[in-house]
Formats: structure tokens, C-alpha cells, sequence
């Protein structure tokens, strides 16, 4: 590399000659060790590198005090995005634990006021605070309860002046009295005026599903996120669609009825201990039964859609911070690809901000690929990944742009797969299937069993019918003339990957799942890395939301009328479930005597039924029996997943005035709509 790019500039070349390859890179059998030897000082291996107290080198290099055993920096995860500026803040772990020990004196005393009040002063308040109902004394899971220790809670943690504390209080309290007074209206007018009695476990399902959208909505309404990007909404919504939708529902609940009928003995007695999640076995069979057809009718699409080959040029873009420890797996499997794909394959680093030597491994192992066409690597001290692929993306004519993270190792026929894809026109994007590399541990394993329910199930269910509004940002495939129209990648927020497919979605692009494109990923092998990365996902979420809001129940698209409210419930869930965990052993070891159930089995089944036997069913699916030993530790990660979607929630901030909600997430290449114009982090009024 010459010494302007070594100063922030780009070097372009031509396709290296075939073999033979030059003999030294074959003696590196891994990233770390290529890093270690570019440490140690390849061309002077005798010269050993000086440590100073700073941790650098006597001669200005960067020591290796500051690596670990693996050749990685210690912080090699942080960046500029693990917390953008003006819509979150970092907060320490310190203030999850103790919203956990909040949450469980205030559930304790909410529970313990109709006791107290009926013992101590003869004042008959309804338990569970249920205002009407035939048993409104037998509430059998106090869920209204839960959901209000769960609201004060938040309000008492969230990042706001005391002021904006009180009044996000005020909020959830009034719009949760509101719902359960319309659920309790609604049930007295029944049994009033129709003589037909609700059943308590009806009126709590419905006052939980109301808890669930009022947590998001207040979010979104009261903490500072992006401003909506102004991208056109062209999809509308389509007949076909929601009849698959319904037609599969409707299928599932017939089927669910009759076994309902037949074992009817079984099913009253799930259904009394809320089996499955708090729903009862007919739900659940349904629910099911309905994804099931969905997944099938989504494999058979993927099938059809990748029947015709298809080969033009790629650019294979990497934007690479701090990634010393993997570039280089990283670049020989894409020249691998290259080698089972028929169009030529050029590659593009965007080495971004690095304190490693990412570029010069870069350099090296491009310089030895045989099936690439042609490679670049970009030196920037810019930092911000969605800024390094918006500078990527100007150096790319190609019709076609591979997105892959450099931590990421895609399969030999991942580009030939995805690519297939885009022979109709309507296709703007193609992701696969994001396994871990299931040799870095026991969490690697849980992590693939993760992987195998959302993208290998759940999200081909949604292509069944248009509904896959995110793709994964370590591989994927877009249509470059998609992104352009789209603005590029939102920069200043998290989920700029889920934020591109959600605008190309919205403009009328159709993206695509195919699990037969597979690529592996890094699984995070310390806590501090675990936190990071799952508090930056699960923030994602309303930022997304936030800068597409305008998605939301408009034109009748699918996606913003079904997909994405679906998606913010099930963010709701998660990040209530570590919070339930605690209420649940509470409710069960001081209250069991004042709220009727059989006993243990429900909290077993409120807590692990749904998820555990949906695993056992998608992992015999994909013959990964294997993995059903670690169900046990995957229902358990389930919850430190849930302790940091709640951490991810307690990192929005919310300030004291309304105008200063809202912040403009740039957009450069887009030249309409409020995030065109503004630098990321402008904050701009509404």
C-alpha cells in the first residue's frame, strides 16, 4: 500500500494473476495468527516490540498489552455505534440490576393492597384491580399487576429529569387505566345486555395484549429518535397477502378446535395452568399450525424464486473496525465464493477507523486472492460503519452490492444463491441464513438455535407473504439502483441494515430470506461483548420504527399494518420476560394461597411451554438433533436476552421538552425528505 492511502486514501486494484500463490500467506492458518505476525514485525521478526506504560511500543506501534490472546484490541467491539450520540446513552449494568430489585418491592406491595386494605381497614378492593367481573375476586394470574409494577418501574429508571420521570408515569398509568376500564366496561355490557359472562382469563389476556402496545407507544412518543426519513411509501396492500394470511389462520384454528373437542379433558387442564405461555392450547396449536403453513408456503416461494440462473457483476462491500482478528477468513471465503459464482466479483474494504492493523491484512490477503476481479481497500478515520458503507457505496458502479460484515464468513455458494434471487426485477434484497460458528462454545450453540427459530422459521414464514421488512446486515445482497432511490444508510442510529429493507420495502421492493444461503458469524465470547451487541440490536428496534414510522398503518401495506406492530409487541414481551421471571417465583412463594392455581406447573408453563416445545419442533425440523441438549441453556439465555432488551430500553433518553425529541438520522444520498439535508445528530423540532 502506498503511503496516501496509508494516510486515509483508497487503493484500487486489478485482478491478481492466477496462481501460483505467493508461499508465505499458507503458513498463516488464521486472522489472529496473520495479526500476530504483523505485531511481532513480519520483516524483523528478531525485533521484538518494546512495551511502554501507555501500551505502545517504544516505536509508536500499538503494544500488545492492549490485545488479547486471540490478537483482538480488549474493546474491539465498541464503536460510535454502540451508543449514537442524541438518541441513547450508556449506561452502566448497575442500573438493570437494580430496576430488577425495584421491580420486585413494587409488585410486592401492589400485591399485598387488597389484603392489607380488606385486614386492616374492611375495604373490599378487587384483586388484581379488577373492576368487573363474575370472579373478579379470583383473578387466577394477576397480570394487571405486573404490568403496572413493570410501567413504574420503567418510569423510575428511565433516563429523564424527575420531571420527565413523573409524567412518563402519569402516561403509562392513565393509558393502562383507560385500557383495563374499556376491557371491564366492555365485559360488564355483555353480561348486562347479552346475558354472556367473560371469562377472567379472557379479560387478562386482552388487558395483557393492551399492556404490550402501550409500552412501545409511549416510547415511541415520548423519547428522543429519529425524525421519519420522508422516504415515499409506495407499497399498498394486496389482496393475496392478507387472504394467506387469513386462509392459513383459518385453517390452523379449525384444526385447533377439533383437537380442542377431542382431548377435551387435556385441554382444560392446560389450559388452567396457562400452558404455553400464558395462552391456552388452542391458541397455541393455532398459532403454530399457522406458522407451520406459512414457513412451508415461504420454502416453496424461495424455491420457485431462485430457479433461474442469474450472474452479473457484484461489488462485495466490507466495512472493517477493528477486525484484524478475522479480515482475513473473512476475504478468503468471498474469494472462495467467487470461485462457485459465474459474474465477476470485485471487493471493496472500507477500512473504518481501525486501531489494528485491519488494512494491512487486508491488503496482504486480497493481494493472493485468485478468483476475485479486482479489490480495493479505503483507509478512513471517519468512524461509523453506516458512514463507511455510504463512502463504499461511491465507489461502486456494478448494478449489484454484496453487503458483508468483516467478522463474517459467508458459504461458497452464498453469492451464487442469493443472486438467483434477483431475476425478478421486483426483488431489492436477498439475505440468508446467519449460523455461528458452533466450534466457539456452548453460547455459539445456543446462538444457533436462536438463528434456526427467527431466520430459519419465522422469517421465512413472513416471505410466505411479503412480510420480511429486515435482513440481517452481515450478508446481504441489495440492488444498488433500490439503495440509491432509498438514501443509502441512515447514519447517527442503530439498525441502519433492518433500516434500508424497511425503506426499500416501502418503495415497493420485495427483500427475500433464502436459508440456503448460509454465512457464519462471530458469536461474542465475553460478557462485556454479549451486552454491547444485544443492546445495540434490540435498541435498533425503535429507532427503525422511529425513522420509518411513517410506515405504520398506512396504505394498508402488510408490513405496516401487521409485521411491524406484531414486531413491537414481541419487543414489548422480551423485554418484560426477565421482569415476569421474578414476578412469577413472587407471586408463587408469598401469594400462592391468594391467587388460585395448581401450582408450580404454572409458572413452569407461563415461563418456559411455548418457546421450549416450538424449539424441539424447528430444530427435528431441521435435523439438528444435536442442538436439543442445549435447549435447556437456550430457554435460560432467553432470559439474559430479556434483562438486555430491558437495558436497551433504559438507554433511550428522554428529554424535558418536546421539541427536543425528535433528531435528524442523515440520509446523504437521499435528496428528499427532513433527513436529507441535516447532519446526523441535528435535532430539529416536533
Amino acid at each position: 500500500m502506498d503511503d496516501d492511502s496509508k494516510k486515509g486514501g483508497t487503493t484500487a486494484h486489478d485482478a491478481p494473476p492466477a496462481p501460483p500463490r505467493p508461499a508465505p500467506e499458507p503458513t498463516l492458518t488464521s486472522g489472529a495468527d496473520a495479526f500476530r505476525t504483523l505485531l511481532r514485525g513480519r520483516d524483523t521478526p528478531s525485533d521484538p516490540i518494546t512495551e511502554a506504560p501507555d501500551g505502545k511500543g517504544s516505536d509508536g506501534r500499538i503494544g500488545r498489552a492492549e490485545f488479547d490472546t486471540m490478537g483482538r484490541r480488549q474493546d474491539f467491539f465498541r464503536s460510535v455505534d454502540s451508543a449514537p450520540k442524541g438518541v441513547s446513552i450508556a449506561r452502566p449494568r448497575i442500573v438493570q440490576d437494580a430496576a430488577l430489585v425495584v421491580f420486585a418491592l413494587i409488585s410486592a406491595a401492589l400485591l399485598a393492597i387488597p389484603e392489607l386494605s380488606r385486614v386492616a381497614i374492611g375495604l373490599e378492593i378487587p384483586r388484581d384491580f379488577v373492576g368487573f367481573s363474575a370472579d373478579r375476586l379470583n383473578a387466577v394470574l394477576p397480570v394487571r399487576t405486573f404490568l403496572l409494577g413493570f410501567f413504574l418501574t420503567y418510569s423510575v429508571f428511565a433516563y429523564a429529569t424527575l420531571g420527565g420521570k413523573t409524567k412518563l408515569a402519569l402516561l403509562f398509568i392513565l393509558k393502562f387505566a383507560i385500557a383495563c376500564a374499556i376491557v371491564d366496561m366492555a365485559s360488564w355490557a355483555s353480561w348486562r345486555f347479552a346475558a354472556a359472562t367473560w371469562p377472567i382469563h379472557f379479560q387478562q389476556f386482552l388487558v395483557g395484549m393492551a399492556g404490550l402496545a402501550i409500552f412501545p407507544h409511549t416510547l415511541l412518543r415520548n423519547a428522543r429518535l429519529p425524525v421519519d426519513s420522508g422516504t415515499p411509501n409506495r407499497r399498498t396492500g394486496k389482496f393475496h397477502e392478507y387472504a394467506l394470511v387469513f386462509v392459513a389462520g383459518l385453517i390452523a384454528a379449525v384444526i385447533a378446535i377439533v383437537v380442542a373437542t377431542v382431548y377435551e379433558g387435556q385441554s382444560d387442564y392446560f389450559r388452567s395452568i396457562a400452558l404455553l405461555g400464558g395462552m391456552g392450547p388452542g391458541v397455541f396449536l393455532a398459532q403454530q399450525l399457522m406458522t407451520g403453513q406459512l414457513a412451508v408456503i415461504g420454502w416453496v416461494r424461495n424455491m420457485v424464486s431462485r430457479r433461474r440462473a442469474f450472474a452479473p457483476p457484484v461489488a462485495v462491500l466490507i466495512p472493517a473496525h477493528n477486525e484484524a482478528h478475522q479480515i482475513r477468513e473473512t476475504l478468503m471465503a468471498v474469494d472462495a465464493a467467487a470461485k462457485r459464482y459465474d459474474g465477476p466479483v470485485r471487493v471493496i474494504v472500507m477500512e473504518n477507523n481501525s486501531t489494528d492493523e485491519t488494512a494491512k491484512l487486508a491488503e496482504a490477503t486480497l493481494s493472493t486472492a485468485r478468483h476475485i476481479t479486482g479489490y480495493t481497500v479505503d483507509i478512513s478515520k471517519v468512524p461509523g460503519k453506516a458512514r463507511a458503507l455510504n463512502r463504499g457505496l461511491d465507489l461502486i458502479g456494478e448494478e449489484f452490492v454484496v453487503r458483508i460484515d468483516a467478522d463474517t464468513t459467508i458459504g461458497p455458494d452464498a453469492i451464487h444463491v442469493a443472486m438467483r434471487h434477483f431475476a425478478n426485477a421486483k426483488v431489492g434484497a436477498v439475505g440468508g441464513l446467519p449460523m455461528p460458528h458452533e466450534d466457539e462454545g456452548l453460547l455459539s450453540k445456543v446462538r444457533a438455535i436462536e438463528v434456526l427459530l427467527r431466520h430459519g422459521f419465522v422469517q421465512v414464514s413472513f416471505g410466505a407473504f411479503g412480510g420480511i421488512f429486515g435482513l440481517p446486515g452481515m450478508f446481504v445482497i441489495y440492488r444498488k439502483a433500490g439503495l440509491d432511490e432509498a438514501g443509502g444508510f441512515v447514519e447517527g442510529m442503530n439498525g441502519e441494515d433492518t433500516d434500508i429493507t424497511l425503506a426499500m420495502a416501502s418503495l415497493g421492493y420485495r427483500n427475500v430470506s433464502d436459508p440456503k444461503a448460509k454465512f457464519y458469524t462471530e458469536t461474542p465470547d465475553t460478557v462485556a461483548f454479549l451486552r454491547e451487541q444485544r443492546t445495540r440490536w434490540f435498541r435498533s428496534l425503535y429507532h427503525v420504527v422511529a425513522h420509518n414510522r411513517s410506515t405504520l398503518f398506512k396504505n394498508g401495506s402488510i408490513i405496516g399494518c401487521l409485521v411491524l406492530p406484531f414486531t413491537l409487541l414481541n419487543g414489548a414481551r422480551r423485554a418484560m420476560m426477565a421482569p415476569l421471571l421474578i414476578y412469577g417465583i413472587l407471586v408463587f412463594t408469598v401469594y400462592g394461597n391468594v391467587y388460585a392455581h395448581p401450582g408450580f406447573a404454572t409458572v413452569v408453563a407461563v415461563v418456559l411451554g411455548m418457546p421450549f416445545i416450538l424449539a424441539i419442533t424447528v430444530l427435528l425440523v431441521w435435523r439438528r438433533l444435536d442442538l436439543l441438549w442445549v435447549l435447556p441453556l437456550y430457554m435460560g439465555f432467553r432470559f439474559l436476552r430479556s434483562y438486555y432488551t430491558l437495558g436497551s430500553t433504559l438507554s433511550l433518553i428522554y428529554p424535558a421538552k418536546g421539541e427536543d425529541r425528535s433528531v435528524v438520522a442523515g440520509k446523504p444520498r437521499f435528496d428528499g425528505g427532513p433527513g436529507a439535508k441535516p447532519a446526523a445528530g441535528e435535532k430539529t423540532g416536533g
